[in-house]
């Protein structure tokens, strides 16, 4: 399960959650802040999710900003459309960081992303979503089209609950990326526990004909994979 941040002041208010939900098991912790935190607040809480990640063992990765991601010895960058591509990336951050990149359903962009040296992809929003209200809900046989061209492995993100974790995994992919139901949990421990049980429960058994793409990417979304085969 993959934690995304949303701001939260004071930044140790942030970094609170942040800990209940490493303790309930999230496996990868990004910071994404969008500009809104102060430039003195944004290096309080890199400072402090770098801390909290290596505390956890687990990859920290930084939203949209690859020189920010080099400064604070963050493990990885996320980007979308509008921000450095991966290539750009890897430049600033060397060939073990792992690089994340957001696609939009169109047919061509996993492998592009995978061309430019991406790790995993993340595509969403499937259900409304509190953190983008104006992004439209996209249907789930845009996911299945993503997850089946994608020989990365393919997070989905945007309005994922405990209730549609479940359904999401029934879709093939590798994890799920959660900003609101853990950010703005009264205990994003538990909401934590719920979210990564929820989707245990609706991944299917692999089938002996199972394609072996999808099953690496499974394997490999894990932060224990990226850490260990990216962040030697």
């Amino acid at each position: 399960m993959y934690l995304v941040t949303s701001p939260k002041r004071p930044v140790s208010r942030l970094l609170a959650i942040v800990e209940a939900s490493l303790e309930g098991g999230a496996s990868i912790v990004q910071l994404r802040d969008k500009k809104i935190f102060t430039p003195e607040e944004r290096i309080e809480a890199a400072r402090g999710l770098r801390t909290l990640c290596n505390r956890y063992a687990v990859p920290f990765i930084v939203n949209d900003d690859p020189e920010l991601a080099r400064r604070f010895r963050a493990d990885g960058v996320h980007g979308g459309r509008e921000d450095p591509s991966p290539r750009i990336a890897r430049l600033v951050l060397g060939p073990r960081a792992i690089v994340g990149v957001t696609v939009y359903g169109k047919e061509g962009e996993e492998e592009a992303a995978a061309a430019a040296g991406a790790n995993y992809v993340a595509v969403g929003p499937f259900f409304p979503s509190p953190s983008k209200p104006d992004e439209p809900v996209l249907p789930l046989d845009v996911l299945d089209g993503v997850v089946k061209r994608s020989r990365l492995p393919v997070f989905a993100i945007g309005g994922i609950t405990p209730a549609n974790a479940g359904l999401l995994a029934e879709h093939g992919v590798a994890g799920v990326a959660v900003i609101s139901a853990i950010m703005d949990a009264a205990d994003p421990r538990a909401a934590t526990e719920a979210i990564r049980r929820a989707f245990s429960e609706g991944r299917p058994s692999e089938e002996p004909h199972a394609r072996p793409h999808r099953k690496r990417a499974r394997e490999e979304s894990s932060g224990e994979h990226f850490h260990q085969q990216t962040v030697k």
